[in-house]
């Protein structure tokens, strides 16, 4: 249904309204996800007025004109969510509006980014990068889980595997062995799924966490790329200089 794509967090907020809040018509740059924890408000998506109500996601996509507000007890608690997509991406695959059974996990996962969020701690930033990611992979898993096809399921097992740990030494037997397939079956679901190899996916994670180590520590480059699952820091930056156009060293002081 979609490929991997990686998200970057712009702004999130857990508010409990009162009666006569509301958020005037307006368009937003970035996307939107509401999710409802209690009560109920009203949402208008361009001229289609809604109720919503807990367990409910909205989705306000960019420059579609909406509004939010809360006319009656009880009212609404929810987190807000704002977010950017690659550029490269034109839509995002969610419905406008959605109920999501059950939420309890959801709702866990949006209460730890909140935390991350607000504590601003070592790694923040791509730890909430990783949370949103989850998010929406809880989101999609619970909308779609009946429809996911068997390729696209057993490359999640690997994907989550992945992500657990993008420095540890993975091997293609071992990828190969999560999926439950043979190799060459293996190789081609996980480049239907994601759009390339295991070994240039596990590579562009370990770039971002080098990246987030580059700014937010002092760490020497070097340690830097084999705290990442480079053992080559010559290779690391090169792999560096070619997805950031940037050497490990000029992006540091760029962007500090």
């Amino acid at each position: 249904m979609w490929e991997h794509f990686e998200v970057t967090l712009d702004y999130l907020v857990r508010r409990a309204t009162y009666c006569g809040w509301g958020i005037a018509p307006r368009r937003i740059s970035n996307y939107e996800l509401v999710f409802v924890l209690k009560g109920q408000g009203n949402i208008v998506l361009e001229n289609k007025q809604m109720t919503i109500q807990p367990g409910d996601l909205v989705c306000f996509r960019p420059g579609v004109l909406h509004s939010l507000s809360v006319s009656q007890e009880p009212c609404m608690e929810f987190y807000g969510v704002h977010f950017t997509l690659p550029a490269e991406m034109e839509q995002l695959p969610l419905p406008d509006l959605a109920q999501i059974k059950p939420a309890a996990q959801l709702e866990a996962l949006f209460k730890d980014l909140l935390g991350v969020y607000q504590k601003k701690a070592y790694l923040y930033q791509w730890r909430q990068n990783l949370l949103l990611q989850q998010i929406l992979c809880e989101i999609f898993t619970a909308l779609y889980q009946e429809s996911i096809p068997a390729e696209q399921a057993r490359i999640k097992k690997v994907l989550e595997y992945i992500h657990e740990d993008p420095s540890h030494p993975f091997t293609l037997e071992d990828l190969t062995a999560r999926a439950g397939v043979k190799k060459t079956l293996f190789l081609q679901s996980f480049r239907n799924v994601t759009g390339t190899s295991p070994k240039q996916y596990i590579i562009g994670l370990r770039l971002e966490s080098a990246r987030s180590l580059l700014l937010e520590t002092q760490m020497p480059v070097s340690q830097i790329a084999e705290k990442c699952g480079f053992t080559d820091a010559f290779y690391f930056s090169r792999r560096f200089k070619a997805k950031f156009s940037e050497s490990p060293q000029q992006y540091r002081k760029a962007h500090l």
